[in-house]
């Protein structure tokens, strides 16, 4: 893990952040196939297990990749940039990310950058569940884990068809949209 005090990191989410990483959901996340298509899953529960600890945190939404990802995980080399969502959970100006090893096989774990540095990477940059919200996902599903080989998968429905899918996902199917959950700072204004 980073060491997250020397980057400027506050020291004690440094090491709420090590313990969680000792928990299962996280830890199956530490190599590519298992972090693929966890991100919404994995910055939820982080953030309501830092949230418990005392620490305000929040979830971005990325989306529109500004580069590809030739060697990630399932489906990812192979899609439309524009069509690649990704959630971190954001603690202050940090990025937590337990899932980049989808993406690039070597990231750290948990991959910890400036929201700036990370923000860079993509089109577009929204808030999902700011940390004021209460729900941080839609449905008890999308705080669930892939389903194993989700991932082989999915690469396979993305070489049969062109990266275009459509991508089944138990954890997803059937449930609400996945929209931006904050409404906060629209009725802040």
């Amino acid at each position: 893990m980073p060491e997250l005090a020397e980057a400027g990191a506050p020291t004690h989410l440094t090491v709420l952040l090590q313990e969680f990483g000792q928990t299962e959901a996280a830890r199956v996340c530490s190599y590519p196939a298992g972090a693929y298509a966890n991100c919404l899953a994995m910055s939820a529960l982080c953030a309501e297990w830092l949230r418990a600890r005392g620490v305000e945190c929040a979830i971005a939404w990325f989306s529109g990749s500004r580069e590809p990802f030739p060697l990630a995980a399932g489906r990812w080399p192979y899609c439309d940039l524009q069509q690649i969502n990704h959630w971190t959970v954001l603690a202050g100006e940090w990025s937590i990310d337990w899932t980049a090893r989808q993406f690039e096989e070597q990231a750290d774990w948990p991959d910890i950058r400036h929201l700036d540095t990370v923000a860079a990477r993509w089109q577009r940059v929204e808030v999902w569940a700011c940390d004021r919200c209460i729900q941080l996902v839609a449905d008890g599903r999308h705080r669930e884990l892939t389903p194993s080989r989700l991932d082989l998968t999915h690469r396979d429905i993305a070489l049969e068809t062109g990266g275009r899918g459509p991508y089944a996902d138990p954890r997803h199917d059937a449930t609400p949209a996945l929209v931006s959950l904050c409404a906060c700072e629209a009725v802040a204004a």
